[in-house]
């Protein structure tokens, strides 16, 4: 089973010459749970990105994988607009209710 890469720990990693663990012991942490980070099963907190951002001195988002969008089509977000516009449109074209009494809602 393949995992999607959300951060590039362990390039960082590579690319400062530093090992697991001594970013496990710079934050208290088990040198498993930095292994995890870096094989992509498990994800660091936002408030431990930016911890190894500051221990490395790089912008925090060096270490997150870029979000590469499909340009063409419409977006996900403008899809579910319309969706909704949809609904309204024909809750308006549904016949109004009559009550009890035989007056419309």
């Amino acid at each position: 089973m393949s995992t999607k890469r959300l951060n590039r720990l362990s390039i960082v990693l590579d690319e400062m010459g530093c090992t697991q663990k001594t970013l496990a012991s710079y934050l208290q942490m088990d040198h498993n749970t930095i292994s995890r980070w870096c094989r992509n099963v498990n994800q660091p907190s936002m408030e431990q990105l930016f911890a190894i951002a500051e221990f490395f001195r790089i912008d925090n988002r060096r270490l997150l994988e870029p979000t590469q969008w499909d340009a063409s089509g419409p977006t996900p977000y403008e899809l579910f607009k319309a969706q909704l516009e949809q609904t309204r449109t024909d809750r308006r074209k549904l016949p109004k209710k009559k009550t009890a009494r035989g007056r419309k809602r």
